[in-house]
């Protein structure tokens, strides 16, 4: 059987993995879509370690949010208590049995929280205003936030409650983004970013003292980037970026605080945060820990996101070997269990132990009853420099017939992409076209100066574009030269609205969450004031010719290639105008195109959007490519 269109929503998701205290069980939660009611559902599962059993845990569809207490007890947050809709409610539930109880009643809503010697930390998204129903004021940058909504003057504060006491503490500075906090080994660190005007990357280093009560600020805001901090030897590391050498997009580098100054303990050229692209992902759970004398965290290296490990004196080696995605990760005694995709399959639970990889779960066997086209790594030269490049093949391919094919493009532009499971690719194959897609100059994986293409956006890129698309056409007659559509979201939508103001080859686009000026994204957009400024060389004002140059629109007039553009509404990360303006000169030009504007998503409407925002998304495109490369069907 082919891959459908609707295939994502059977399949399961498990992520949010937590091992208990005495490693005998695993606590993660599954997401599961709900087609009738439009909405995803979370409930939690555990995993006995002895013998080898998974079983639900929760069944009331909201359960994700949780943390260990002890060995046996699970402390979640939910909403079955209809009288506190301005606070969260805490459960208790006995892995054992029984039904969860009522433990707490907090007077904030809470987001990610963990749990410590007698205490909850968690993250509160709080207001400094009172809201206004028909007004908005802004008076910051950034005023929005993709994914978030309006943030001016609203905070992620870090807050602690006791349970002993029954209080909450608020413990990050007034005005302070809490963007992550790690409470582990005896210590709760966080990064904060003060600000009441204008956001900036860099943050500061915080750590509450347990003992005292005491918040000490261990590095003052304006020097670093900070993405991890823990305690190990009875001293604070941290992975963090003086952004000095590659700007904005810099990988972190391994520091140490010795007698209060910041030391480099090693450089290291990979990002931490991010993982190889696939519309199956599942984002949440740990992906830095210190465990003991050692840091572990996952990197995309080349192709995959591994897990590595950093010793004492900073030396590092990589944990993982296999092909494929390490999502989030826990580690119990001589034993790592994680979440991840593994031999182009969706996500499951594995375990390494001795360099053996076990999987533990079988959450997606629906997939053995389609006919899945793997995905081809090849490797080529533009250049002398090797890039990879990964094709896949139409379900059924027949080399003797002709096939359209599709040319897809990933965001950032510091995305990846690897042999990973891609529902909408697979789909693609299953509907007779070769999908066929590469890492270019400024993906990530490759280190701080592959990904660096600060003001050479179009060029060096493109050009390696068009190269790989000549290479996978000689290696496959069968895909027809004459029929090839492009197609990308955000990076891969600016890509995809330049390469179709520099070449007619392409006989349908699809241009998603795109950008179409700087210039108006610089200003509009939640990042674009500081990302955009780095990527481009300099600010509207200094660089505004620039800017225009490697501009979409400046071309728009030489477009005669057929567009798609999607864009979603709520998007704040490439603001609705740019797809506007770049739909708006393409009628204007005479050129055949679409608007699909997707109401109340933001920047990952396909892969985080509502399932049917989803399902109407994937419909519109398939019309679209079957429109112009499939005029006979």
């Amino acid at each position: 059987m082919k891959t459908a269109l609707k295939d994502f929503m059977m399949y399961q998701y498990p992520t949010n993995l937590a091992m208990s205290p005495d490693g005998k069980h695993g606590a993660f939660a599954v997401v599961t879509v709900k087609e009738n009611e439009n909405r995803y559902d979370s409930n939690i599962w555990l995993y006995h370690t002895e013998t080898g059993k998974s079983r639900p845990f929760t069944s009331g569809g909201r359960e994700r949010n949780f943390v260990w207490m002890d060995n046996e007890t699970i402390l979640f947050s939910g909403n079955r208590e209809k009288d506190n809709k301005d606070g969260s409610c805490l459960y208790a539930l006995n892995i054992h049995g029984g039904e969860a109880g009522l433990f707490a009643e907090l007077p904030k809503k809470i987001g990610k929280m963990k749990y410590q010697n007698g205490a909850v930390y968690a993250l509160v998204h709080e207001h400094y205003y009172e809201e206004e129903e028909d007004y908005e004021i802004f008076d910051e940058l950034p005023f929005w936030s993709n994914g978030v909504g309006i943030t001016n003057k609203v905070r992620d504060r870090l807050y602690r409650y006791d349970i002993a006491a029954d209080e909450m503490k608020v413990l990050s500075p007034e005005y302070g983004q809490v963007e992550a906090f790690w409470v582990e080994n005896g210590t709760v660190l966080f990064s904060c970013n003060v600000y009441t005007d204008k956001k900036m990357p860099q943050n500061g280093l915080y750590e509450y003292v347990e003992a005292s009560g005491e918040v000490k600020e261990l590095i003052p805001q304006g020097a670093f980037s900070i993405t991890y901090a823990c305690r190990r030897n009875g001293r604070v590391d941290f992975m963090g970026s003086d952004m000095k050498r590659f700007g904005y997009n810099e990988n972190p580098d391994l520091y140490t605080i010795e007698n209060g100054v910041p030391k480099l303990l090693a450089r290291y050229d990979y990002s931490t945060r991010a993982a190889v692209s696939s519309d199956c992902r599942m984002p949440g759970g740990e992906v830095q820990r210190t465990v003991g004398e050692k840091i572990y965290l996952t990197s995309i290296v080349n192709t995959d996101t591994v897990l590595q490990c950093f010793d004492l004196d900073g030396s590092v080696a990589t944990v993982t070997k296999e092909e494929g995605n390490v999502e989030m990760f826990d580690i119990c005694g001589d034993s790592i269990y994680f979440i991840g995709m593994r031999d182009q399959g969706l996500l499951e639970l594995y375990a390494l132990k001795d360099g053996v990889e076990t999987r533990l779960t079988d959450f997606n066997a629906v997939l053995a009853d389609r006919t899945i086209s793997p995905v081809e790594h090849i490797t080529y030269t533009y250049k002398g420099v090797e890039l990879d490049g990964f094709i896949i093949r139409p379900v059924d391919y027949d080399p003797d017939k002709k096939y359209p094919g599709i040319l897809t493009i990933h965001g950032g532009p510091k995305g990846t992409y690897g042999p990973l499971f891609d529902h909408e690719f697979q789909l693609y194959a299953s509907e007779g076209y070769f999908v066929f897609y590469t890492n270019p100059i400024g993906s990530d994986g490759r280190g701080n100066e592959f990904a660096d293409i600060v003001a050479k956006q179009g060029s060096i890129d493109y050009e390696e574009l068009m190269y790989f698309t000549d290479q996978v056409l000689e290696l496959y007659p069968a895909l027809d030269g004459s029929r090839l559509g492009v197609m990308g979201i955000s990076y891969g939508g600016f890509m995809t609205n330049w390469i179709i103001g520099h070449t007619d080859r392409f006989k349908a686009a699809v241009p998603q969450c795109s950008i179409a000026n700087w210039i108006s994204k610089t200003n509009t957009t939640d990042i674009g004031y500081s990302f955009n400024t780095t990527q481009l060389g300099g600010d509207v004002w200094e660089n505004h010719e620039k800017m225009w140059e490697l501009s979409p629109m400046k071309y728009a007039d030489r477009i005669h290639t057929p567009a798609l553009i999607i864009h979603a509404d709520e998007d704040y990360r490439c603001w609705l105008s740019e797809g506007v303006q770049m739909f708006s000169s393409l009628k204007y030009h005479g050129v055949p195109a679409k608007l699909f504007m997707i109401h109340g998503e933001s920047h990952g409407v396909s892969r985080i959007g509502k399932p049917k925002k989803r399902v109407r998304r994937l419909e519109e495109i398939l019309s679209w490519l079957n429109q112009w490369l499939k005029p006979e069907e």
